[in-house]
């Protein structure tokens, strides 16, 4: 599997180093700025400023709240070339934009007012990046840049001629309607997935994937583009929102997905702390309608260390899906540390840093997805070796049984304390391995007389018998409780498995006739994580209620349909 993880990891940097041929080199000339903390420069001013090498602009300029201004003079090839010409930001966050183009007179030929503040319709040319054309480039032509943004700022500037533009846009916009075609496919699988077999840890990954997506593409530009164009307030504060959802879900997957839910409680409490504080971001910037990404970046940057914890954790601890968490979910979470970093400044700009979010997220998508086929195959395996476990205990018990006495027709059952000891090991095992067991406790009674029937009871226990199904037969003397009582414990995969096995029993009651009562109490093991929880006794409580409230069944659990439909007998 390793070397299937370096192979498939190998594809994805090949392919966005493929994808990079088609953009063209970050702009070869010098870049100057000009910082203004008090936003009072205006063009005027700006074009009267002396210019010095002292001033050559970084590409990334980190977080700041001032408003800058850069300045490059245009290359002598584009003078009095006949091909168009365009500018392009790949920057697409950016709140504030002023374009100037300014000839050799000093005359602006050129200007627009565009950013993320404004509706995307205010764009010289619609593309998810920043565009302006320069047409007609004459000796001594410059332009003028103002930019401010409340996130990190970059200002990575390409030129190209028209024709060469329009060729990497188109190849762009193939590759990402392929990306986020995967992965939606991906999440509407995953979102079936949950619902079908009601596990929350597929919803939980399909909410994940979806907002890895809608942060990819705000990040990007493309949702600005294509979901809320003229809605400018919404872009503010989404990139915010998706990044605090990612966290969320990510680490309520990361939870269910490693067991730490059940079995390990400091991780769960950190995971917890998490989606705390990522609720808590994100429902600021909503009120606020603020854009508080810098502290999303940074929430960010540490949940993906902290989740590299937990992966490595699973693996030394040997569970069986650490390596497909720790191959593929870590590769994400370095990817988006590693944009996160990009983001605060401590990451120059180019191709890895900018697209390791993509390909850490696609890297995941298919390792985890990879995992999901491994959950089924181990939970086949571990349900074959429980059945196997429970039907040699179920003949050990009917060797040991003599179910009618051919004389006087009495059942001969043994007496429970002759194997608790037995049911708390299965019950033990069970939890440990698939986490629920359900434990019903089933008596017949003689309307009458109002005593436990040994025939009927026989007769149910034949029927019992042939169900693949653990029973346990017993006498107990417990106060309010009889009589013979049988004992039932069916493993489950999860809480909704327990439905159809109720309504089952309860159907047993209308093959015993009118003469007999059937009663049952019953209890499922995921109620609790504590092991030591007598399961047996609170099944033989509710089997006491059950029959004082003359009702059919009984039980504390009130999540299962069957509950609601509780017959009086």
């Amino acid at each position: 599997m390793r070397l299937f993880t370096c192979l498939l990891l190998a594809v994805f940097v090949i392919g966005f180093g493929w994808m990079q041929q088609y953009s063209a080199p970050l702009y070869e000339g010098d870049v100057y700025y000009l910082e203004d903390p008090q936003a009072t420069l205006g063009i005027d001013e700006v074009m009267a400023h002396r210019w010095t090498r002292d001033a050559l602009s970084p590409v990334n300029m980190g977080y700041s709240q001032s408003m800058f201004w850069f300045y490059l003079p245009l290359p002598e090839r584009m003078v009095g070339s006949k091909m168009l010409h365009v500018l392009e930001i790949d920057f697409p966050t950016i709140d504030r934009l002023e374009f100037f183009h300014v000839n050799g007179a000093g005359q602006i030929v050129n200007h627009v007012l565009t950013g993320t503040d404004f509706p995307f319709s205010t764009r010289a040319i619609w593309d998810d990046d920043w565009v302006f054309p320069l047409d007609k480039v004459q000796p001594g032509d410059r332009v003028y840049l103002r930019a401010a943004t409340s996130n990190s700022l970059q200002m990575p500037i390409r030129l190209y001629e028209h024709e060469a533009f329009l060729q990497q846009d188109m190849f762009s916009l193939l590759f990402w309607g392929a990306f986020y075609g995967v992965v939606l496919i991906m999440a509407g699988y995953s979102f079936l997935n949950g619902l079908v077999i009601r596990d929350r840890m597929y919803l939980y990954y399909g909410g994940y994937v979806v907002m890895s997506a809608l942060t990819s593409a705000a990040l990007n530009g493309h949702a600005f583009a294509y979901l809320w164009p003229d809605a400018p307030a919404v872009n503010e504060v989404s990139l915010t929102v998706f990044t605090c959802l990612v966290i969320s879900f990510g680490t309520a997957f990361t939870l269910e997905y490693l067991d730490f839910v059940r079995k390990r409680t400091r991780e769960r409490f950190i995971g917890y702390a998490f989606i705390a504080a990522a609720f808590v971001t994100a429902c600021a910037a909503l009120l606020l309608n603020r854009d508080l990404s810098f502290w999303a970046a940074v929430e960010i940057v540490l949940f993906s260390a902290v989740m590299f914890v937990f992966g490595a954790l699973a693996v030394l601890r040997g569970h069986y899906l650490g390596w497909y968490f720790l191959a593929g979910w870590s590769v994400f979470l370095l990817g988006a540390g590693m944009f996160g970093l990009n983001v605060l400044g401590f990451l120059p700009f180019n191709v890895v840093t900018v697209h390791s979010k993509e390909v850490g997220a696609a890297f995941e998508i298919i390792m985890l997805s990879l995992g999901m086929a491994a959950i089924y195959n181990h939970e086949k395996e571990e349900r074959y070796r429980i059945d196997s476990s429970i039907l040699g205990m179920n003949q050990r018990l009917q060797r040991r049984l003599n179910l009618i006495d051919g004389k006087s027709g009495v059942l001969a059952i043994p007496r429970l304390e002759k194997h608790v000891q037995d049911i708390r090991n299965l019950d033990r095992r069970v939890h440990q391995e698939m986490g629920r067991l359900l434990v019903v406790a089933v008596q017949v009674l003689d309307k009458a007389t109002g005593r436990p029937d040994y025939i009927a009871q026989g007769d149910c226990l034949r029927g019992l018998f042939n169900s693949r199904v653990t029973v346990f037969p017993f006498n107990t003397q417990r106060e309010g409780l009889q009589g013979e009582v049988t004992v039932l414990l069916f493993p489950l995969h999860n809480k909704f498995e327990a439905e159809p096995i109720l309504e089952r029993i309860e159907g047993w009651r209308l093959s015993l006739g009118d003469q007999y009562d059937l009663h049952f109490g019953y209890a499922i093991s995921h109620l609790t994580e504590k092991y030591e929880v007598d399961y047996i006794d609170e099944s033989l409580h509710y089997l006491e209620e059950a029959i004082q409230r003359h009702a059919v069944a009984y039980s504390i659990d009130d999540t299962l349909g069957f509950a609601a439909r509780q017959q009086v007998a």
